[in-house]
Formats: C-alpha cells, structure tokens, sequence
C-alpha cells in the first residue's frame, strides 16, 4: 500500500466555481446548462428546481432537460442499459470491449457463489451511482462479507468483481466525439509536516460543497476512509510529512471527495477511441465513460484498460472546473446535442 502515501511537487489548485447568480440551488451542471441558454438567449422555464427540471424553446420546439444532461439525446433504452451496471457489462462483451469480470449477487447468494473471483476485488451495488456503497481493492473475506452487506442496503443486487489495478478517468463523449477527459484522483491530501489528516482534510474542505450544486465536493470522513487508513497504519491524527500525498479512500469518485484533472490533450488517440465505442455500444450519444488505464504511457491494447461504467447523467462540471486544468466548456456542446435531438 504504500503507493498511497508518495511524496509529491506541491502544485496549486486551478478550481474557481462562482455559481450562476439566480440559479445557486441548481446542480453545477445545470447551472452550466442555464448560462450556455442565457448565452443564447433562448426562451426557457423552470418547471421544477428542487429536481433540475427546465424546458428550453428553439426554432419553435421545447426541450425538456433534466439535471443537465438527460433528456431526448439519449434513447430510453440506451439510458436503462446505462442505468444497470450489469447490464452494461453485457454490451461492452458484445462490443468486444475490455471489462472487469464478476459475478451478480442477490440476496439470497451462497459463499459458494465467489469461488471463480480471486481477491483483490471490487464490490458495488448494480444500480446505484456517485461510487455509492462502492468498496474497492478487497482484500480478504471479512472484507469482502462486510462490502456485498453494505452494497446490499442500497440496491437488491450486488456485483463482485476482479479489480484492475490503474488510474481511473472520466470521458465525456458527445455526439460521439470525445469533448474532455478527467482523471478523477481519489480524495487525498497533501501533508505539511504540521497539521494532522483530520486537519488536512478541514482545509481541503473549504471551498467544496456537501452537494451537487458545486462541481467538487468535501471529503466525507467514513467508514471507507478509516478502513484505507489503517491499511497504510495511519489514523486521523497522524502528520504526513511535507509534501506526502496521502489518499484516503481507493474509489475515485468526485461525491466522495476526489479531485477533477484535466488530461483532454494527453489521452492516447486510442483510448478516445475505445470510449466512443463505448457509447456507441449502448447507443448514448451523451455519455460519460469510465475507464481505468493501467498506465497511460505504455503502449495500449486490450490488456490495458477496462471500461468500468457508462453513465447517461453525465456530470459536467468536472471539466469546466476540474481541480487543475483548462475549462473545456462542455455545455455548449451538450446543448447543441439536445436540440439537435429528433
């Protein structure tokens, strides 16, 4: 584990979000979605702000948005394929994509069921979304039970999984051309050699929101936290030395506290590639596509990567605010998208 506690250039934050004056109680990417309707001055109406409903007019025809993102350019089928992460599985296979292996649970499974899934492994429940009950890098059967009866308190099925050792990053593919990518680093901090982890993570915390209305959120201290803790034999209390990056959960998740890096002009060609095939193999043409890539600077293939989820809602403020990194301004091309839908 000690992978997780490296000593680093200290390299300052790029992240400025100020939230669209009128609209604060939006989601960023709605936010973003509303300006980039400002901007163009089209007619559009609030229907619901509680649930980022709105509905945009142009060339005399309304477009029904909700959350930034769902709406008439994505197929109510391509969004359930989305929707279920087994299910995507097995249009990813059909694709002759990369993919994790694993097996689905219900609740009624038998300890027998794991036999073919060696540890390390990854568990999650099958249908939910922002790494939730997502316990990750498994390594032995106490920790694996504990996993499958948390992820079993948010979905009534649970995917247990190879895991893939890499760097995990978000593509946003639009119309089936790659517009930004992130590599979404798992909640960290950097010590000073002064202040402790607990305190570390109250700094990083400032700035960051507790909800979707800011494109970064805070750290959550939890169970997960604690448990990668103790793998690296360290506690809340402990000082990391200056300059040491201690991560704090293995999931790379922005709900859970990560950090939006912008990659878009260092991604191999072929990984692009791999991310629209990716899409278009459930028919989402707004799409996020997560990846894990082994390493980036070695020569691709299909040994080098896996395809771990597509995601229909697909967050938008990561690329225009990431952590460090340019703006990529991703709304403008969402929007055309939607009302480019038929």
């Amino acid at each position: 584990m000690e992978k997780y506690r490296t000593i680093r250039k200290m390299e300052k934050t790029t992240y400025h979000f100020v939230p669209l004056e009128g609209y604060e109680r939006f989601e960023a990417t709605t936010q973003m979605i509303i300006a980039e309707i400002l901007r163009r001055n089209l007619p559009f109406e609030v229907i619901d702000e509680e649930n980022n409903l709105i509905a945009v007019t142009c060339n005399g025809k309304e477009y029904v948005i909700h959350e930034g993102t769902i709406s008439d350019a994505n197929s109510l089928i391509a969004y359930w394929i989305s929707n279920d992460k087994w299910m995507t599985k097995q249009f990813l296979k059909r694709a002759g994509i990369s993919y994790a292996q694993g097996l689905l649970l219900r609740k009624d499974y038998t300890p027998e069921m794991l036999g073919p899934v060696r540890f390390p492994m990854v568990v999650k429940p099958a249908t939910t979304d922002h790494g939730i009950a997502v316990s990750a890098n498994l390594q032995s059967p106490e920790e694996l039970t504990t996993a499958i009866a948390t992820a079993f308190d948010y979905a009534p099925k649970v995917i247990v999984e190879e895991y893939f050792p890499g760097r995990e990053y978000r593509f946003l593919v639009i119309d089936f051309q790659v517009r930004a990518i992130a590599y979404r680093e798992p909640a960290n901090v950097t010590g000073d050699g002064k202040h402790t982890i607990s305190q570390l993570i109250d700094k990083k915390n400032e700035g960051r929101g507790t909800d979707y209305k800011h494109p970064l959120l805070k750290i959550t201290f939890d169970s997960e936290v604690i448990r990668h803790l103790n793998a690296l034999s360290l506690t809340a209390q402990s000082v990391p030395k200056a300059g040491e990056q201690v991560f704090l959960r293995q999931n790379s998740n922005l709900s859970t506290g990560g950090d939006s890096i912008d990659v878009t002009d260092n991604m191999p060609l072929f990984y692009k590639d791999v991310a629209v095939k990716a899409a278009r193999a459930a028919g989402l043409k707004i799409a996020g596509v997560d990846m894990i890539i082994s390493d980036m600077t070695t020569v691709p293939g299909p040994d080098t990567y896996i395809v771990v989820e597509l995601n229909a809602p697909a967050m938008l403020s990561m690329h225009d605010f990431p952590y460090r990194g340019k703006n990529r301004h991703v709304e403008r091309y969402v929007l055309d998208s939607i009302l480019n839908a038929k």
